[in-house]
This record gives structure tokens, C-alpha cells and sequence, in this order.
């Protein structure tokens, strides 16, 4: 589903019109549409009758949206009541259709506007917000803010026509005097900022309604927010004919004395995958408390010296080995960033086959950060899987400067980098470097903790080696399953109490549930 800013949903509904739907006809679907949502929030229809609705109008289209809804609502039995939160055009065909289906009009803004709207909202049963849907772009202020803030202190339900009242819907920063909604009606496709910004508090829960635009008039839109269908289309092929070697080779190097759990975990994440064979290259201290751990994968130490340090080139030439046999290689889970971690990782990367794809996670991408110009000295396909932290040393900026311009920041370290991005996180995103965006519709606190990252690394080398010319496909498989599991994992158990081993338990309910979906 393509995740639209505020400038391409306006060229969508320009090429609409010139497709023979008109902007007329679209105000007049989404309007019905609006209404049916908010009758269906009623219950039955009949409950809907003598219910006090109040919708708040802006001065553009989403007013107009908003005038539609509330005659269809008066029409069906509602008192409805619209506030003018801004002058509007006139002659208004709009509100004056409202009015002949017995929709109140007020005005919102004139000096005893402020003791009516507060009697009006006490007796209000639901607040359409239509005041500026995409059309926020300046803070809100007075007269607009006394509105919205007694809209808020009300405690009224809120549903929001489009978007909600002060977010921007290319980046989802949201305005202080803007009105969070409990539930939002996204106008024929979601918008990109709200799905970046991933906070249900403002937004509530999200529902994207048809408004009659003609197919096939986003092919400009670059980023896409990850569906069941979607993911789903990403699958691998398995044919019944296939054997272990049909679907690929994983090998997982990571590991080191001290971090023991981290190589363990994206190990078993990778066998979950459907991955063929899954090999694990971890230093010999290591190996000799964890190998056999996951049964289904084969063990290699590599080589140590006698402060069980890494003998790097020993150990990379192990490595190189055994990566001559893997579809795929992923590097970092628990691997350290001693000196000798550092040189065995530039070995392995300048004397790997160009053409292996890679996986470059935690003490990778650490090891990474402090190697000047390292994009330049391998030309892999790759992906990075960076947590905001270890973005912001690869990008040398901080962590807070990631968060707040997670998107960009996404873009350009594709980029510049030429490699597949995920950066994790609530929603978290896939950027390639043709400029494509996929955005996890996930949400999930109980993924916060150590070990999460490694379950990820694991299943993304696993479904890398099954198809690892479509490194952003895959990447965006592996981040919905993950998620998948993980939202399993959390009704389960709790966001508190889940752990990344619960996850990797959940990671084959999406194969199942797929398949079945495929075959429904």
C-alpha cells in the first residue's frame, strides 16, 4: 500500500480528474465514506438516530469533505452540528447542501464563539475534526488553538477526516495546539508522516477509506507501507521438487567470549527462515559453550590466540571458506570490536566474493563507523541493520538527530553508502538506494530489549540466502515477519514480558498463516 506525502496525494487527484473523476465526486465519496465509518462507530443504524455529532471545518477541501459526511449523517437520523474554525469561500455548494439536510452551522470564531463551543461540546456525542487534513503546514494559532483545545478538554471522542489537526503529513511531526484523534479515516491512501512517525497517541487507530481514485495513479510514489499481501508477495519460491540446496545457504559469523547469546539467537532466527543450510563461524571460547545449541546448524571455530583474542587472518581465511559455500553471509551479532574483531572484519570484507550479499549488523556496522570511507572498499550487496545509536555513528551525528529525521536520514545513508538501510525502530523502515521506502506498520515496546536486533539479523541472512538478488524485498520480508512474531509474541505474553526468544519461537506463524492466505 503506497504511503502518499501531502504533494503526491494532490498530483493524484489532479491526474483523477483528468482520469474523468472529478474533485467533486471525490469530496462526495469521501464524504459517504466518513459518514458510513462514523454510523458503523454507533453500532446498528438505528443507534445512530438523535445522536449529537459536532464537525469542526477548515476553510479547504477537507471541509468540504466534512460538510458531505454531515449531511449524510443529518440525513440518517444524527443532529449534527458543523463549526466554522475559518472563513470560508462563498458561494459554499457544500455547506449550503448541509444545511438543507438540517446540519446546524456555526461560527467557531467570533468573539462568543468560545462559551458556545463549550456548551455545544458538552453535549456532544463524537468531534469530526475536517478542519485542515494535508493541509497543515504552519503552527496553530489563535482563534484555530481555542478551538482545538476545547475540542480536546471536551473528552470527546474524536474521529479525524483524513488526518488529524496539526500533524504534518509528510513527517508526522505533530503541533502542540493540534488535536489528537482516537480514530483516523485516511482519504484514499495512508500518509507517509504519520506512518514514520509512528505514535498512535495522536493519530489513534488508523483505517484507510476508498474515495474512488482510479488505479494505477501512484506509479511516482516511491515509498509503501508493508502489507500482509505484500509481504507475502515477497516469498521465496518453495517448489515441491526442491531439496536443502534449492533454498540456499546461510552463513552467521558473530560471537565472542563475553557475548554468547547474540550469535545463538540469530543463528536460530536464521534456521527459521527456510533457509537451506545454516553454518556459524564464532571464535573458539565461544564455540566450545555454544556450538550444538541450535542442532540444525554446523559449527566452526575460529582460530584464537592465547588471550582467546581472534587470529585474524586465520580466522578470516576459515571464513572465507566457508563463505564460498553460503548464498549469504551475516556479520556482528556478539562479535566485539576489539583490534583483532576489526582487522578480521577488514580482511573478510576486501577478500569476500564481490558478489556474495551481506548482512552487516551491530559490532559490524561499530567496526564500520570507525573505518574511513569504508563504503568504498567493498561493493557487496548489502544490508545494514543499524538501531538509531549505530546510524548515528555511521552518519556522525547523534542518535536524537537519527530519530528526528528518521526518513531522511534512512534515504541518504542509502545513498551514500549504496546498500540496502534498515533502520529499526517503531515503524521501522527499508531504504534502497533507488530511492524506495518500505515502512513497517508495526508497533511493539516489548521488541525494545537486547537480542531483538540479533533474531532480525538472523532471519534477514536466512531469507537473503533463499533470494539474494532482491535484497530489498527481502529486506522488507524479514522486518514483517519479525514483527509478526513479535506482535504474536506480545499477545502471548505481554509487551513487558516477552523476550527475543519468544519471538524467534513465533517467526513460522507467518509462513503458515501466508500459505494459508494463499491458498484462501
Amino acid at each position: 500500500m503506497k504511503l502518499v506525502t501531502a504533494t503526491q496525494m494532490r498530483e493524484i487527484e489532479k491526474s483523477s480528474v483528468e482520469a474523468g473523476v472529478s474533485l467533486d465526486q471525490l469530496m462526495e465519496n469521501a464524504g459517504l465514506a466518513v459518514a458510513e465509518a462514523v454510523r458503523d462507530e454507533f453500532g446498528e443504524h438505528s443507534e445512530l438516530f438523535g445522536k449529537r455529532i459536532t464537525t469542526l471545518i477548515g476553510a479547504g477541501n477537507n471541509g468540504a469533505d466534512g460538510f458531505v459526511a454531515s449531511r449524510h449523517l443529518a440525513k440518517w437520523g444524527a443532529n449534527v452540528t458543523a463549526v466554522l474554525c475559518t472563513k470560508r469561500k462563498s458561494p459554499d455548494p457544500k455547506q449550503d447542501s448541509a444545511l438543507e439536510a438540517g446540519v446546524s452551522v456555526v461560527d467557531g470564531v467570533n468573539d462568543s464563539s468560545a462559551e458556545i463551543l463549550r456548551t455545544l461540546l458538552e453535549s456532544t456525542d463524537l468531534i469530526i475534526d475536517a478542519i485542515l487534513g494535508i493541509g497543515s503546514s504552519r503552527p496553530i494559532a489563535d482563534p484555530l488553538s481555542a478551538i482545538t483545545f476545547a475540542a480536546l478538554e471536551s473528552g470527546v471522542t474524536v474521529i479525524a477526516l483524513d488526518l488529524p489537526t496539526g500533524i504534518n503529513s509528510d513527517t508526522g511531526e505533530f503541533d502542540v495546539a493540534g488535536l489528537p484523534a482516537d480514530r483516523t479515516l485516511m482519504l484514499g491512501y495512508p500518509k507517509l508522516g504519520p506512518a514514520i512517525a509512528a505514535d498512535p497517541s495522536v493519530t489513534g487507530e488508523v483505517s484507510v477509506v476508498d474515495i474512488g481514485v482510479p488505479e494505477g495513479l501512484d506509479s511516482q510514489v516511491d515509498a509503501e507501507l508493508i502489507t500482509e499481501q505484500l509481504a507475502t508477495s515477497f516469498l521465496p519460491e518453495r517448489p515441491f521438487g526442491g531439496h536443502k540446496g534449492t533454498f540456499g545457504s546461510a552463513l552467521i559469523i558473530g560471537g565472542s567470549k563475553d557475548y554468547l547469546g547474540a550469535v545463538t539467537m540469530a543463528t536460530d532466527a536464521a534456521t527459521r527462515s527456510g533457509v537451506g543450510l545454516t553454518f556459524v563461524a564464532t571464535p573458539a571460547p565461544a564455540y566450545r559453550q555454544i556450538a550444538g545449541d541450535i542442532r540444525e546448524a554446523m559449527y566452526r571455530a575460529l582460530p584464537v590466540n592465547a588471550d582467546n583474542n581472534l587470529q585474524a587472518s586465520e580466522a578470516a581465511k576459515s571464513v572465507l571458506d566457508l563463505a564460498a559455500k553460503s548464498t549469504s553471509v551475516t556479520i556482528g551479532p556478539g562479535l566485539g570490536t576489539s583490534s583483532a574483531a576489526r582487522k578480521f572484519v577488514s580482511t573478510v570484507l576486501s577478500e569476500i566474493d564481490p558478489n556474495t550479499p551481506l548482512v552487516l549488523d551491530a559490532d559490524a556496522l561499530n567496526i564500520l563507523s570507525g573505518s574511513h570511507l569504508w563504503w568504498e572498499r567493498f561493493t557487496n550487496p548489502s544490508v545494514l541493520t543499524p538501531h538509531p545509536g549505530e546510524m548515528g555513528r555511521l552518519m556522525g551525528m547523534t542518535s536524537n538527530e537519527v530519530q528526528n529525521n528518521r526518513l531522511q536520514i534512512a534515504q541518504e545513508a542509502a545513498s551514500k553508502f549504496n546498500k540496502v538501510v534498515v533502520l529499526k525502530g517503531a515503524s521501522t523502515l527499508i531504504a534502497d538506494p533507488d530511492g524506495r521506502i518500505a515502512v513497517s506498520p508495526w508497533i511493539n515496546t516489548g521488541l525494545a530489549k537486547g537480542g531483538s536486533g540479533d533474531v532480525l539479523a538472523g532471519l534477514l541472512g536466512g531469507i537473503v540466502a533463499q533470494q539474494p538478488d532482491q535484497l530489498f524485498e527481502m529486506a522488507a520480508l524479514a522486518v514483517y515477519i519479525h514483527a509478526y512474531a513479535a506482535e504474536a509474541a506480545r499477545q502471548d505474553l505481554g509487551e513487558t514480558g516477552m523476550r527475543a526468544t519468544d519471538v524467534i519461537e513465533r517467526l513460522g506463524l507467518f509462513y503458515r498463516d501466508a500459505i494459508q492466505l494463499d491458498f484462501n
